[in-house]
């Protein structure tokens, strides 16, 4: 596992992660969206506030490792 802070390009070792229960069921459905179609590369959990993004979960899968 790799998580990478995009806006310093840094790795980050310790992060907390505090979703709701529908966020959760979203996450759950992306990733096995993910796992299961091979030419999928990553997928986005977003919060969007009107037109601007709050914030942004992205995940890859690293297949170097």
């Amino acid at each position: 596992m790799r998580i990478v802070d995009y806006e310093n390009n840094r790795n980050l070792n310790d992060v907390g992660i505090f979703l709701n229960v529908e966020e959760v069921a979203e996450l759950c459905a992306y990733l096995q969206r993910l796992a299961q179609i091979p030419d999928l590369q990553h997928i986005h959990l977003s919060e969007i506030s009107g037109p601007s993004l709050e914030r942004e979960i992205t995940v890859s899968i690293d297949h170097k490792r």
